[in-house]
């Protein structure tokens, strides 16, 4: 048993109790022979834990972070959606105890997951600023006084990575903080946008190695829900954070059943039938992989089925993304129809089902958006549709992209463990996606959580290494012979042909 594990809920909250990042507000009892090995919570933490946030126990691994934090030291902490990671740095900085004074500095890629954090700390009475490119002038300068002047330094300050980037004003904001010793610590959320997938994403992450050549005395903690063992290694080494205290624990999701589902041609007809009989009036999410597929999808449903659904894209202006994403928080309707650009900081708990639509680009991502469902611990399906049609725009994406060669082939190696997971009907689902990021999961401990353990169909086992290679081989002989492409159509029935002639 670890240190985190003795401080396991007791019980899960309502969606009602939820908070701001699905902390629990119960712990057990730790056994008395681990007492000894347990970081002591000061007086400070316990009474700020209760003043503040209103909890009265910690979740696994948040009291060891917080230690860690309050003694000026580097943190990586790796923590499934809804494990509680805010309150790894926003508790810290509110505490008077430690070694750290000054301003906790938070690098957030989202405007949404930033505002709604902010929202909250607001409405807990926490001294919290933010920069944010929909502020007035007026609210901008105000934080910079706040900043600049000789009273009172906010607890925590919220930005993006663009803004670090390219603000000389914030730069040498945070280097007069720095000398006069009032920067706590950096915190980067959602760090896993440091990787090689991530700067895809978001580049300005790549300059965070900013941080620790300007302010090298300056503690930092990252934060992640995904990532796997090369990109945990990549955020450490970029961040200059080696050596640091890591915590991390199990990426299951033990209340989300997992299915995978061949693409049939009435697909939409499938999905409201699904949604009408197991979850009728619950709030869901559909992912689709284009702009125009998720106004296609959202206005179908509308139309045809009479459903509450709305789409949300990034070609949205901030204003729309800002109230689709409210009034569905709010349950104004009920579905909704989306791109990967409703991703992290999803702060809704009762969302009881999560379905693709077509096949995510990588299990990373695909882990991700389900990891939207079920935050308040209580059961949701994620169900995945694929056909062989959805790897075309992947595959056309990655050849298109300006980026080395080396990195396209990564990126087809990625999506071709997400072909593999979709078409693999026998093995565990949540050993697959597990397995990825580099955990060992028993299939026994998915107790039917997936539709291929639920599946008592009788398997068996034949060794195809000889007839994979020959028709890897017919590929290569049919490609040389015709000197043109071939379908696929075209080659299963030849493939059929020379099987009905070896076997008449």
């Amino acid at each position: 048993m670890t240190i985190g594990d003795a401080f396991s809920p007791t019980k899960l909250p309502s969606a009602e109790e939820d908070d701001d990042d699905g902390i629990w507000d119960s712990v057990s009892e730790p056994p008395a022979e681990l007492l000894d090995e347990l970081p002591v919570p000061s007086a400070s933490i316990l009474r700020k834990l209760k003043d503040v946030f209103g909890l009265s126990g910690f979740r696994t691994n948040q009291l060891e972070a917080i230690t860690a934090a309050l003694d000026g030291k580097d943190v990586f902490l790796l923590m499934p959606t809804g494990g509680g990671k805010s309150l790894c740095y926003q508790l810290p900085a509110v505490c008077s105890s430690g070694t750290t004074k000054g301003v906790t500095v938070v690098i957030s890629p989202l405007r949404s997951l930033m505002t709604d954090q902010v929202e909250s700390l607001q409405a807990k009475n926490v001294d919290v600023v933010y920069f944010s490119s929909d502020q007035s002038r007026d609210e901008s300068d105000e934080v910079q006084h706040r900043l600049r002047s000789n009273g009172q330094k906010p607890s925590l300050l919220y930005l993006t990575p663009e803004k670090i980037k390219h603000s000389d004003a914030l730069k040498r904001d945070l280097t007069d903080l720095y000398e006069s010793k009032m920067l706590a610590r950096f915190v980067v959320d959602e760090a896993h946008c440091i990787s090689s997938w991530g700067r895809q994403f978001r580049d300005s992450y790549g300059a965070l190695a900013y941080l620790r050549k300007t302010f090298p005395d300056v503690p930092i903690m990252a934060l992640t829900a995904t990532a796997t063992g090369e990109a945990k290694n990549d955020i450490i080494a970029h961040l200059g954070i080696r050596g640091c205290i890591e915590l991390t624990q199990s990426f299951n999701r033990p209340n989300l059943n997992y299915e995978v589902r061949l693409k049939k041609k009435k697909v939409t007809d499938e999905i409201v039938d699904f949604i009408v009989t197991k979850h009728k009036n619950e709030s869901g999410v559909i992912y689709c992989s284009s702009k125009v597929k998720c106004e296609e999808v959202a206005k179908n449903l509308r139309d045809k089925y009479g459903l509450k659904a709305r789409h949300y894209h990034a070609g949205l202006d901030d204003r729309d993304r800002t109230v689709t994403m409210q009034e569905w928080k709010r349950g104004d309707f009920k579905i909704v129809v989306a791109t990967i650009a409703l991703g992290m900081g999803i702060d809704k708990g009762n969302v009881r089902f999560v379905i693709h639509y077509a096949m995510p680009s990588s299990l990373e991502g695909y882990y991700q958006e389900t990891g939207r469902a079920g935050r308040d611990g209580k059961p949701a399906d994620c169900i995945l549709y694929y056909s062989g049609s959805d790897a075309h725009p992947v595959w056309r994406r990655i050849n298109e992209e300006s980026i080395p060669e080396t990195e396209k082939e990564k990126q087809r190696d990625t999506f071709r463990r997400v072909i593999q997971f979709c078409v693999n009907n026998v093995d565990c689902r949540r050993r697959q996606v597990l397995g990825f990021f580099g955990e060992v999961f028993d299939s026994a401990s998915c107790r039917k959580g997936c539709d291929n353990c639920r599946d008592t169909t009788d398997i068996e086992k034949k060794d195809m290494r000889k007839a994979a290679v020959d028709i890897i081989n017919l590929a290569k002989s049919m490609i040389l012979k015709h000197k043109e492409r071939i379908t696929r159509i075209q080659f299963l029935d030849v493939i059929r042909e020379r099987a009905l002639r070896s076997n008449p």
